[in-house]
């Protein structure tokens, strides 16, 4: 074929085979270049917003999934943010310690021997007192603070208590008199005794005696005159 054709020469046939059946690369900076790059990379994005798109779809069926099926999950556990974090304590420095002095062992006391108890002693039993009240003295003669006339009287008292009357003594001006006793119910009793006086103020004294012990008196003043 290349015989047929006089007048090339072997170079200019090379070339034109090379530009036959190698085709030229457009130039990088043309625009067409660059709108089939953005394509490409637009197109790359968009596939790759759908894959994330269909994995987040996957893995949320599975988790509607595992909370449908109850299977068996630990606690959750709670994380704490920066603000719900403890404070780190505060150091107090401690205060400094007193060290006691070391005391000497306490020195065992000599046993000392037991001493044989004193035998007790038999006490009195107080007696209890029986119920009741003393004696007492009533309807004295002559009255307290009366005036009589001089010469023979007779002075008396009578005595009453919760127990029988045992005794009745009369005194006159300090002076015991003889009396004569007298009983007048179950309780009282009446003491009397017949006395010369001479005018002026004397002062008489009762005393009364139950058969428990128990006294009672009075005493009181009485005047003789005209």
């Amino acid at each position: 074929m290349y015989e047929a054709r006089s007048g090339f020469e072997p170079t200019e046939q090379l070339d034109l085979e090379e530009q036959l059946f190698e085709p030229r690369i457009p130039d990088d900076g043309s625009p067409g270049r660059i709108i089939a790059t953005m394509v490409g990379i637009v197109g790359i994005l968009l596939l790759g917003s759908l894959f994330w798109s269909a994995v987040g779809a996957l893995f949320g069926a599975l988790g509607a999934a595992s909370e449908a099926v109850p299977f068996g999950r630990s606690a959750p556990t709670l994380v704490l943010g920066p603000a719900a974090t403890a404070a780190p304590p505060t150091l107090t420095p401690e205060a400094p310690r007193t060290v006691e002095p070391t005391r000497p062992a306490a020195t065992a006391e000599p046993t000392r021997r037991a001493e044989p108890s004193p035998t007790p002693q038999p006490q009195a039993t107080p007696t209890v007192e029986a119920a009741g009240r003393a004696p007492w003295v009533l309807l004295p003669l002559p009255a307290p603070g009366s005036k009589v006339s001089p010469g023979q009287i007779t002075l008396e008292a009578r005595g009453r208590g919760d127990a029988a009357i045992s005794q009745i003594s009369l005194e006159l001006d300090g002076a015991a008199i003889p009396v004569t006793l007298e009983q007048r119910s179950d309780s009282v009793w009446r003491a009397a005794a017949s006395v010369r006086i001479n005018a002026g103020q004397h002062s008489a004294k009762a005393t009364v005696v139950d058969e428990r012990g128990r006294s009672g008196s009075f005493r009181w003043t009485f005047e003789a005159g005209l």
